[in-house]
């Protein structure tokens, strides 16, 4: 399977049917006042013509929060950026080196809270062009790239979810078993979100 291959106009079809889908519904803002602080994550979609496929990083033991994980590339918003998808841009570009000239946005999914680390994240999904392989990962942050067909992704062999109690309420956390890797937590909030919109469109 080649996935450098251009992705053939079915693929391109499928991307603008959820573009449309992202572009028709409101988008979910939650309050960022503090102590809580404000961040942006990329939800990067490659095309390849074996399929649309999404991109994970493993994160290194030395990040400050979530370490070992999986996650979309992205960070807290610094006083520079000039939107949510700037600090999604820049912060793709330190941990994967992934150039914003490359990024398509494609649009918006909802806020989401990250509770045990205190921040609000805003989920950015940009059409990726060119291929994976050109990315370097920052080896203080990244310990490597995963690149997941959204296919398996939406086999439900892949799927569960547990219900937990934490502060006095009921949340469900969603796990995503893909080979060794287990994607969980924020980003399998973010995922199953963006799952669910991907099946609608």
């Amino acid at each position: 399977m080649d996935l450098n291959a251009e992705a053939p106009a079915g693929i391109d079809a499928e991307v603008e049917r959820f573009r449309r889908r992202l572009g028709a519904r409101p988008v979910e803002r939650l309050d960022a006042a503090p102590p809580l602080l404000r961040a942006s994550v990329l939800v990067p979609i490659f095309t390849p013509r074996v399929g649309p496929h999404l991109l994970f990083t493993r994160r290194t033991e030395e990040v400050l929060t979530h370490k070992g994980q999986i996650s979309f590339p992205g960070g807290q918003q610094e006083a520079g950026d000039g939107s949510p998808l700037e600090t999604a841009l820049r912060e793709s570009y330190e941990e994967i080196g992934l150039k914003p000239g490359r990024v398509e946005p494609v649009g918006e999914l909802d806020d989401v809270l990250s509770a045990v680390s205190g921040f609000v994240v805003s989920p950015h999904v940009g059409l990726i062009r060119g291929p994976a392989e050109d990315l370097r990962p920052a080896p203080t942050e990244v310990r490597s790239l995963l690149l997941v067909p959204i296919d398996t992704l939406l086999d439900p062999a892949v799927y569960r979810s547990e219900a937990r109690s934490w502060m006095g309420a009921e949340h469900t956390i969603h796990f995503y078993t893909v080979g060794d890797d287990v994607i969980w937590g924020l980003t399998a909030l973010i995922l199953h979100q963006f799952l669910a919109l991907w099946r609608a469109a």
